[in-house]
């Protein structure tokens, strides 16, 4: 009997200090979001990244699985929006990337097709909580009548042949970790053929190409930056065309001969 009530007092006070550890531990969504990922411990970035997950999935459709990787990606794209909106919770932050209902109306106006409003918006997803950087990247992938469609022979079926050997499933871009603004330059193929100051803004490469632009579509160079600086992660010839954005960069490299 003394045994079995000893073997009971352990286990009652192993699960008392568990209990304690336990309680140690967590955090309020409803905090401060710097603070709160300011002071969290490795367990409660792991739950805070889990409960950020679990709110995007029940509330925007967005299920991610939840490992180490992701986690980390989600707790840095987090830190950036919370630099941006200080004195934001946690709550603040996710909810407003969850149901676009939830945004005022402003804010929720739908940009015009192909314009930089668009492209912008389109391109700040990167920087969402939980941001799929291959997901985002694989829609932005051209076919080959895309690129044809966008640039006359023999540039377009050189242009292709790179580009098809340099895509692929796992082709992915996005943000550095110490970047969390963005730089955009819109123009399009018709301003650039017709040498327009906006020409200048673009690489210096595309005024080799501008005599094989075969249609006027909008093309946007951006660039993932840190706020204040205008060096970054650049990118060139994201192009809207036929409903939706593309991206077929530094065209000049596969200039015949």
């Amino acid at each position: 009997m003394l045994c079995k009530i000893a073997g009971t007092g352990a286990v009652l006070g192993l699960m008392a200090g568990l209990m304690g550890a336990a309680q140690a531990e967590g955090f309020d969504p409803r905090a401060d979001c710097a603070a709160l990922l300011g002071n969290a411990t490795p367990a409660e970035q792991v739950m805070i990244a889990a409960w950020t997950f679990g709110y995007l999935a029940a509330t925007a459709d967005n299920i991610r699985p939840v490992e180490t990787r992701n986690n980390a990606v989600l707790l840095g794209n987090i830190a950036k929006v919370c630099q941006a909106n200080a004195g934001a919770s946690l709550l603040d932050i996710v909810a407003a990337n969850s149901k676009p209902a939830a945004a005022s109306p402003a804010a929720s106006a739908t940009p015009a097709p192909g314009s930089e409003a668009e492209a912008r918006a389109l391109l700040m997803q990167y920087y969402a909580p939980g941001a799929d950087y291959l997901a985002l990247t694989q829609a932005l992938l051209p076919t080959e009548a895309e690129v044809r469609a966008v640039y006359a022979e023999p540039l377009g079926s050189a242009l292709w042949r790179d580009l098809s050997s340099q895509i692929g499933p796992g082709t992915a871009f996005g943000p550095k970790p110490d970047h969390n603004d963005l730089i955009v330059v819109y123009a399009t193929t018709r301003a650039l053929a017709e040498k327009r100051p906006v020409l200048s803004e673009f690489p210096g490469g595309y005024k080799d190409v501008l005599q094989y632009f075969k249609v006027d579509v909008p093309i946007v160079r951006f660039k993932f930056v840190t706020r204040g600086d205008t060096l970054g992660l650049a990118f060139d010839g994201l192009i809207y065309l036929n409903g939706r954005w593309v991206i077929m960069p530094k065209p000049w490299r596969s200039l015949p001969g």
